[in-house]
């Protein structure tokens, strides 16, 4: 019986014991399933890390490798796991760059660095390397885990972002960076030089400061959803306060949800821009000035119309509060006043002297201008009258009416306040001048009036020819093209049998074939590189611009064909209207191949000229696309 007992207790205990060792065992093979599944989840990121990853052990040889590193090499796992580092990347590259960083990662030291490496399969390859020791239990290293990664298109788009922001530096144009706020993230020099700040001065600032009070608007988040960018001409002003022209050019930063985040604004002072256009403007202003004269001249034989017209005309443009014609009386060589403007006192209107007498005498006498910026403070009266004084008068211009070289009188200008006036001030008051001797020598010899005109036409010719220069300087055309073209269209026309009327009307044309320019930005028109998309299209305007500019001018109207149609094509891919054969006018289908030819025969900055030959076979391959083959086979007649 107490054997029995004992049987009993040690079975407990035996089966007590077989529990816990299957308990033992059970959490055991859960550890290792655990940790099986734990190494299947490194080995799993191991593996498909896009960067090499090894491990290397103080015998420079390979105890492990993921599958990008083998793909690189090239090789599979078995050839690298147990090869020296030597033996995977040469010994040079391992004895210069690769041991020494290892050594130093050995003695316990995280290593990181960047090269290029030539890898077998990638080829030349930039990475940023780093090693980490690899402590055991005792706290030595025993293994270097190596962490590379592939940083060539990194390295590039980092190189390609230094070039953008030294481009953006050093680029003459403004370029500046704001929140929704208008808050300033970055400015470019140019931007900071063009408002007269320094660069630390408008850090943080709200890029309103550019903008006069009246001008400035504030965008919501909402309205920037609306819009993708705006450009603009306004007006910015400079710390000082004073104010410029501007071209804005704003486009909206978006993220990646499309939300605003920020403005980017480009600024060009177009202060030489607006100058130049308010030139050509005035230009276009005494030009039609002078034909409205040339039609009075031609229109009537009433002297008197025609100097008050000519007065009228005078005193408006060339902003003077005064202004005489003097005829010059030739059997009593006495120049007597005809008409006036300005005058307070009616006494002026009996004004006489002879040749040589006072300032008008001597202008009539001596057959120049006499200018006398101001006067007011002494020295000879140029009406040599008593009123003078009572007139106030300060400046005087003084110009001989001459016509077919005979003098008929003289022109003067006055001013109640002292000026400085131009060139251009006084070519159009030259220009005036030999209108006022034509209207003359018009009234009082009928039968001269055809020489007159013609003199006139040549004048306004020059004027136009003039016009032209400056539009290719503004372009930067090679200098003399439009000159150059003109020639070339005239020829054409005069072996085509055009009248000579109509020929007058193709020269006018083709010197001012690219009128339409002044509408273009100069930052496109000016572009050293090629043109964007988006800029073709502003540049392709310019002959609607032609059309513009000159369609209210009824005496250049008839020579619009070649300003609004010399870029369509016999095939009708040109532009602005796409015209096709035919219906592009003859005038534009002549100077098509004139201008052509032109440029092809002149030096550009990009080739030199071609040759003759040459550019008579480009001229032929330009036939029924490009060219009107009727007019090429013309062309190519007169150069043989």
């Amino acid at each position: 019986m107490k054997d029995d007992h004992r049987t009993k207790t040690e079975l407990v205990a035996e089966l007590t014991a077989l529990r816990r060792r299957v308990a033992k065992l059970e959490r055991m093979e859960a550890r290792q399933k655990v940790l099986e599944e734990t190494w299947k989840r490194y080995d799993f990121i191991v593996n498909t890390s896009k960067d090499y990853l090894s491990l290397i052990d103080r015998n420079y040889r390979y105890v492990a490798a993921n599958d990008a590193y083998c793909r690189a090499q090239n090789r599979t796992r078995e050839e690298i796991i147990d090869s020296t580092v030597s033996e995977i990347w040469g010994r040079a590259a391992f004895q210069k760059v690769i041991k020494k960083q290892l050594d130093y990662c050995f003695a316990g030291e995280e290593v990181r660095y960047k090269g290029r490496f030539r890898f077998a399969a990638a080829g030349p390859t930039d990475m940023d390397i780093i090693y980490y020791p690899y402590f055991d239990n005792r706290g030595i290293v025993t293994h270097a885990v190596v962490v590379s990664r592939d940083i060539t298109e990194q390295q590039k788009a980092e190189q390609e972002l230094l070039s953008l922001k030294k481009a953006v530096e050093t680029m003459q144009l403004g370029v500046t960076i704001t929140d929704t706020r208008g808050r300033i993230i970055y400015t470019n020099p140019a931007e900071a030089a063009m408002h007269s700040y320094s660069l630390k001065e408008l850090k943080k600032k709200n890029v309103r400061v550019f903008a006069p009070d009246s001008l400035w608007r504030t965008r919501t988040i909402e309205s920037l959803q609306e819009i993708k960018s705006w450009r603009r001409e306004s007006v910015n002003i400079r710390k000082d306060g004073s104010s410029f022209p501007v071209q804005l050019m704003s486009d909206v930063v978006r993220n990646e949800e499309d939300t605003p985040i920020g403005i980017v604004t480009t600024c060009e002072d177009i202060t030489d821009r607006k100058r130049a256009d308010d030139q050509i403007r005035l230009h276009m202003q005494h030009l039609t000035t002078l034909r409205e004269i040339d039609t009075v001249i031609l229109s009537s034989l009433d002297l008197k119309v025609i100097l008050n017209v000519l007065l009228n005309h005078l005193v408006s443009q060339l902003n003077v509060d005064a202004a005489a014609i003097m005829l010059l009386n030739p059997h009593t060589l006495t120049l007597e006043y005809a008409e006036g403007r300005g005058f307070r006192s009616p006494n002026f209107r009996k004004a006489q002297m002879r040749l040589g007498e006072g300032l008008a005498g001597r202008v009539a006498l001596e057959r120049r201008l006499i200018a006398l910026p101001d006067f007011s403070n002494g020295g000879p009266a140029p009406l040599n009258s008593p009123h003078l004084e009572q007139e106030g008068l300060a400046s005087y211009f003084g110009l001989p009416l001459i016509a077919k070289g005979q003098v008929k009188g003289t022109l003067e200008l006055f001013t109640r306040s002292k000026i400085e006036p131009g060139t251009e001030w006084l070519e159009f008051l030259e220009a005036l001048a030999a209108q006022a001797a034509i209207a003359i020598d018009n009234a009082t010899m009928f039968h001269d009036l055809q020489r007159s005109n013609v003199e006139l036409s040549l004048a306004y010719d020059t004027t136009l020819d003039g016009w032209s220069r400056a539009l290719d300087l503004r372009d930067k055309e090679t200098e003399g093209h439009s000159r150059r073209v003109t020639e070339i269209t005239l020829v054409i026309a005069k072996a085509m049998g055009i009248s000579e009327a109509e020929m007058v009307h193709m020269q006018r044309g083709a010197l001012l074939h690219d009128i339409g320019k002044l509408g273009i930005p100069d930052r496109i028109l000016h572009k050293p590189g090629p043109l964007t998309p988006e800029e073709w299209e502003i540049m392709k305007l310019h002959p609607a611009h032609a059309y513009d500019m000159l369609s209210p001018i009824n005496f250049l109207r008839p020579a619009i064909d070649i300003p609004y149609c010399h870029h369509e094509k016999w095939d009708g891919s040109g532009y602005p209207r796409g015209l096709q054969e035919e219906k592009i006018p003859l005038p534009a289908r002549i100077f098509a191949i004139a201008d052509i030819w032109d440029a092809l025969c002149s030096v550009r900055p990009y080739r030199d000229a071609f040759d003759k030959g040459k550019a008579l076979k480009h001229m032929r391959g330009l036939e029924s696309s490009h060219l009107d083959p009727a007019v090429l086979k013309v062309f190519l007649e007169i150069h043989g």
